[in-house]
């Protein structure tokens, strides 16, 4: 397993190996068009580009409150670089176009994020159960609208139909908005940590949305991809519990 951030120049990141198990047809993420980039609500997703220690790397995040964007908490934190910096997220970002831009001037990790990274590793299951975090901005990102979300996590690992985005920045450019669809449920790993063998996500998805599709058939964020692994292949998720739903009622805005 391993976090999923590039740097900006788009090298791409290596993987842990896990022991054999039964390979399992994997979806792998595809670029979305500019024309869904930015349609409602996927162009509520945003590319975020930012500093930690002395390196500059690209993440995804969506927006979830009208000043607030929801992503990974490793993209906001990282127990050799400390706290990251100069986080500019580019909403609606296609090639080399997008619906607005902003920097971001407060950054929360989830609970138990930081103690599990500087007790475990940043690759440690324990710290993906608490990948979550969120960056607020002086002002509304898309005139006041949000994309919808959800805390149920039945939509994740029944039948509901799930898709995950974000700026992969491994096999594509990293400015292209990707999509990939699973063909199997998300299953629990660790806490509210969620993997799924049966899709692979990119380098630089990494605080992407997984949406999912409710009993009216609207898509709700449920979902936040954090890791990935190619043997075999795997995408995790920190799934939207009750413990995410008070984190963005109490911090976001």
């Amino acid at each position: 397993m391993k976090r999923l951030l590039a740097i900006a120049a788009l090298l791409p990141v290596s993987f842990s190996v896990w022991a054999a198990e039964p390979v399992i047809p994997a979806a792998y993420p595809k670029p979305t068009g500019a024309q869904l980039a930015q349609t409602f609500p996927y162009s509520m997703i945003g590319q975020l580009l930012f500093e930690n220690g002395r390196s500059f790397y690209s993440g995804s995040g969506t927006v979830i409150r009208p000043k607030s964007v929801l992503t990974a908490g490793h993209i906001l934190y990282d127990f050799d670089g400390g706290w990251s910096t100069n986080l500019l997220f580019q909403r609606g970002l296609y090639g080399k176009t997008g619906l607005s831009e902003q920097y971001a001037t407060r950054i929360y990790v989830l609970g138990g994020y930081r103690e599990s990274v500087n007790r475990y590793g940043g690759d440690d299951v324990r710290a993906f159960s608490h990948d979550m975090g969120g960056l607020v901005f002086p002002k509304p990102l898309a005139n006041g609208s949000t994309a919808g979300w959800s805390s149920d996590t039945s939509l994740l690992t029944g039948t509901s139909y799930n898709i995950a985005f974000g700026y992969g920045a491994e096999f594509h450019t990293g400015d292209d908005l990707l999509s990939v669809v699973p063909t199997a449920p998300f299953e629990s790993i660790s806490g509210a940590f969620l993997e799924n063998r049966s899709l692979y996500f990119e380098s630089g998805m990494s605080g992407g949305p997984v949406f999912a599709r409710g009993d009216k058939g609207l898509l709700f964020v449920s979902g936040i991809v954090v890791s990935g692994s190619t043997d075999p292949v795997a995408g995790g998720i920190r799934a939207l519990n009750s413990t995410a739903a008070a984190f963005i009622q109490r911090y976001l805005r």
